[in-house]
């Protein structure tokens, strides 16, 4: 699972197939890993470093492990 563990900075990636002109919002955005979901496995939840789009940053996100990037 990419090495990622609990408490590891990461970077979120961009979505190419998200539409346009909008773009993906949370591209680039940077957190820390707050979990690694076991069911289903491929899952991380991660807590962002900023608010993007109105989003909470105490609320924990969950993305697919290829989607995002240790940092």
């Amino acid at each position: 699972m990419a090495n990622i563990k609990v408490g590891d900075r990461v970077r979120i990636s961009d979505r190419p197939d998200w539409p346009v002109p909008t773009g993906y919002k949370l591209a680039n955005l940077e957190g820390r890993i707050a979990e690694i979901v076991e069911d289903p496995e491929g899952y991380v939840t991660i807590l962002l470093d900023k608010d993007a789009a109105g989003i909470d940053t105490s609320i924990p996100l969950a993305f697919r492990v290829e989607a995002v990037e240790k940092i």
